[in-house]
């Protein structure tokens, strides 16, 4: 019962963890200016904000940049890339990053927030700064052409949650299986043991004939033998009727599990298609 019971919260969770994966297809609107506080002054930034967790986000950025050469480092609350460039074209700049949660029902929505500076800059001097429109829209551009990396990022890691989520889904059908064999096994001895105690039956019913004529103390130990195998009879229908109902049980819940491994697959199957086309 124990495992019966784990299942259902198991699968309640796949449930519901299948239904947040459902469709996965990327809808963003374009980056777009806007403004950051930072040590009292509204700094301009690029944003855009992306259907993806924060960690997904976070990581899928250090890895484009880490591909492009560069390594980040922390400084209030940035990841900041030193002397990067948005693109060959481009000079060297220091990109700021900064993700947030987009709210806390949004929690799979994420805020980028990307802050250009030249080289070693003072962000503090950017206001004022000629250069910065120009900065500012390189970033969205950069944020933009970001997108598909992050995209093809957060599939990957749909990929391999659902894999462990497939995986999961299997371990538990492979377990209900495993206790469908364990209850067969204990049906069968309990039919022998059942069919023994009948043979028992027949045999005490035969010895309490032959006690008719024997003293009261011989025939209350004949009776009091049969009762015992009448009693333990019961006993074997009872446990049998038990194990009959789990095994019935068992066939529901392989049913149900059997569709969920079937979901969890197709599920699956739909993140690789999208995989093979990033």
């Amino acid at each position: 019962m124990k495992r019966i019971f784990l299942l259902l919260a198991t699968t309640f969770a796949l449930t519901t963890f299948t239904f947040a994966q459902d469709a996965p297809t990327t809808v963003h609107a374009p980056a777009y200016e806007g403004r950051i506080e930072y040590q009292k002054t509204q700094q301009p930034v690029a944003i855009i904000e992306l259907p993806y967790s924060q960690d997904v986000v976070d990581k899928g950025i250090k890895d484009y940049m880490g591909k492009r050469g560069y390594k980040s480092s922390s400084t209030k609350g940035f990841d900041v890339f030193r002397s990067a460039k948005f693109d060959d074209n481009s000079e060297s700049n220091d990109l700021y990053f900064k993700t947030d949660r987009k709210s806390r029902k949004e929690k799979d929505v994420t805020v980028i927030t990307l802050l250009p500076a030249k080289p070693n800059q003072d962000i503090l001097t950017r206001i004022g700064d000629s250069s910065v429109n120009d900065k500012i829209a390189a970033a969205k551009s950069f944020l933009d052409n970001l997108v598909p990396y992050l995209d093809a990022h957060n599939t990957d890691v749909q990929v391999n949650t659902q894999q462990e989520a497939l995986k999961k889904a299997q371990k538990n059908l492979t377990g209900l299986q495993d206790d469908q064999l364990s209850l067969e096994k204990k049906q069968r001895n309990l039919i022998a043991d059942q069919a023994q105690n009948k043979t028992d039956i027949l045999k005490q019913t035969q010895d309490i004939t032959n006690t008719v004529t024997s003293d009261d103390n011989v025939k209350n130990k004949a009776q009091k033998k049969m009762n015992k195998l009448l009693d333990e009879q019961d006993n074997l229908n009872k446990k049998l009727r038990k194990v009959q109902s789990e095994l019935d049980q068992n066939k529901i819940d392989q049913d149900k599990q059997t569709q969920e491994v079937q979901k969890q697959q197709q599920i699956l199957d739909a993140f690789k298609a999208k995989q093979k086309t990033n």
